[in-house]
């Protein structure tokens, strides 16, 4: 082999190496994307599964708050009922007919010339 023939071989065997080391970074950077998309997509799954937890849970929440907003619209509406019933009361008692039936009724009190009449008398 003379110099010419050594020199090119020289060349090719390290054109042959650089190409094995362009290869195997290739590679390398192939595993290393592959591996961050995976890991991107596992974070993103656990994303996925967290909100869809806490979305139910809100729904869960949510629910519980509209079945004790209508039990308070339904309290508040018999307190309201109530408190018609207490003012109508309030009213009536004020009237001299009220006054007058219960001074008659539990106290026994007449109007002068009023005539009592009691049974078996």
């Amino acid at each position: 082999m003379n110099k010419n023939e050594e020199q090119f071989e020289e060349r090719m065997a390290e054109a042959r190496i650089e190409r094995e080391a362009k290869a195997q970074k290739a590679r390398r950077e192939r595993r290393q994307r592959r591996a961050s998309v995976i890991a991107l997509a596992v974070v993103a799954l656990f994303l996925i599964v967290g909100m869809g937890i806490y979305i139910r849970s809100l729904k869960q929440k949510e629910a519980g708050y509209l079945a004790r907003e209508s039990e308070l619209a339904a309290e508040l509406q018999q307190e309201e009922r109530i408190a018609e019933q207490l003012d109508l009361e309030t009213r009536l008692r004020q009237t001299l007919k009220y006054i007058e039936q219960v001074a008659r009724e539990k106290l026994g009190l007449v109007f002068p010339g009023d005539v009592i009449v009691k049974p078996g008398e």
